[in-house]
């Protein structure tokens, strides 16, 4: 039987890149398991007292609202946690699921600019990134769309889906080519940041709702605008720790993976 040529890898076995890359990817994917855990519980336990208890209230008027509407038709509801500890678990399972989502992409993203911009992320560029991520993912779409109290008029969820990936694309596009290339593309980035808002964000054609167009307009008002300041606190002190978290884990794993894979900055391979 003829001898395996040296560049050659039998089946069933991994050469000394195939390991290194998986090391990386399973550092990539540990890494953000254990900071989504850790900012998932902290922003799971935050809402309790900041966003929790305005959707509390918002939900009464809107259960008035519907008992309004309905004039005793019997009315089909989606299943929902019960209040107390049903809640609060699923509440903080959500934030985790979340949070581990955006600390991978957010991982993902420094390690692009490590090997393409050679960029270091310093603890205090941790805090940039997260400054960064919070203006890409909540603050450019809730220009447009600001977030929702329960009950409040809403334009079609498809359309408002597909306006909210176009902003948050359109801005992290927009800070990439403004931080990281060369002079020439930040007016490419300058031009794409407008776009999103120039077509304009999908509105509600007319709101029939009792829960918003009724007696209890003024105080859903003022619950919608304490609701908007708290999201925003919660999501900014959520982007906060994973840049932080991202940034250890960089300095303390990941930029050692990358350099064994052979990921180095493409300036020192010049």
């Amino acid at each position: 039987m003829p001898a395996c040529s040296p560049g050659v890898v039998r089946a069933g076995t991994f050469s000394s890149q195939d390991k290194d890359d998986v090391m990386l990817f399973r550092r990539l994917i540990l890494c953000a398991v254990v900071i989504g855990i850790a900012a998932g519980v902290l922003l799971g336990l935050t809402e309790q007292v900041t966003t929790a208890p305005i959707i509390a209230a918002a939900e009464q008027y809107e259960h008035a609202g519907d008992a309004h509407e309905g004039h005793g038709h019997h009315h089909v509801a989606a299943w929902a946690p019960d209040n107390g500890t049903e809640r609060v678990v699923f509440t903080i399972i959500a934030g985790v699921g979340v949070a581990i989502g955006f600390a991978l992409m957010l991982l993902v993203a420094m390690c692009l600019a490590r090997v393409l911009h050679g960029h270091r992320p310093t603890m205090c560029a941790g805090l940039l990134w997260g400054l960064g991520a919070f203006a890409c993912v909540f603050a450019a779409p809730a220009i447009g769309l600001p977030p929702e109290l329960p009950g409040a008029a809403a334009a079609d969820l498809t359309a408002r889906q597909i306006w909210w990936v176009a902003a948050v694309g359109a801005t992290g596009v927009s800070l990439w080519l403004l931080i990281f290339v060369s002079r020439a593309w930040k007016w490419a980035g300058l031009a794409l940041l407008p776009l999103p808002y120039l077509y304009g964000a999908p509105q509600p054609a007319a709101s029939h709702s009792p829960v918003s167009a009724g007696p209890n307009a003024e105080t859903l008002a003022r619950l919608h605008e304490s609701f908007v300041w708290a999201t925003s606190g919660t999501n900014l002190a959520l982007w906060l720790v994973l840049g932080l978290g991202c940034a250890w884990a960089m300095q303390r794993w990941i930029s050692s993976a990358l350099a064994d894979a052979g990921l180095t900055p493409l300036a020192a391979r010049a």
